[in-house]
């Protein structure tokens, strides 16, 4: 009997302990991202990034589908990014189920599901009194930065 009382509180603990140890992956990820991004290091933040990468610069979301064009796109962002202003750590950290639905647009809220898949992470962070967000996935038990926007 005591067997079994113990299997059964591992089998119930487990879930909550994947949960617990996505959202740490998405954590330490999204942590990853930023200071890479405050060490203006292209290669540190492909690193921790995956494509395809949804970014949103004012109310328009835009997807980069291939490496080179991510490349791109993060060499030109560092490029502008005042490194003094950068914050190593999350103001938040959510499950993307629990926040999609804030997502007004229909299409980009559909868009965002799809990259997002089963499981990901929106880390929040203010910078100049704008919240920037980062969308963070966890496919076959790793995490990556795979949107960015403000």
């Amino acid at each position: 009997m005591r067997m079994f009382a113990a299997a059964l509180t591992l089998a119930l603990a487990a879930p909550v302990f994947a949960a617990d140890k996505n959202e740490d992956k998405a954590k330490e990820t999204a942590v990853a991202f930023l200071k890479a991004v405050k060490a203006k290091d292209a290669d540190a933040v492909l690193k921790v990034s995956a494509v395809p990468f949804a970014h949103k610069e004012g109310d328009d979301v835009s997807l980069l589908k291939d490496a080179a064009e991510l490349k791109k796109w993060v060499k030109e962002r560092l490029e502008q990014v005042d490194a003094d202003k950068v914050p190593t750590e999350l103001d938040a950290l959510h499950p993307f189920a629990e926040v999609k639905e804030k997502i007004k647009d229909e299409k980009q809220r559909k868009q965002l599901e799809e990259l997002a898949g089963k499981e990901a992470f929106v880390g929040v962070i203010s910078v100049d009194g704008n919240t920037i967000t980062l969308l963070v996935r966890i496919k076959d038990g790793k995490a990556a930065v795979v949107g960015a926007g403000h």
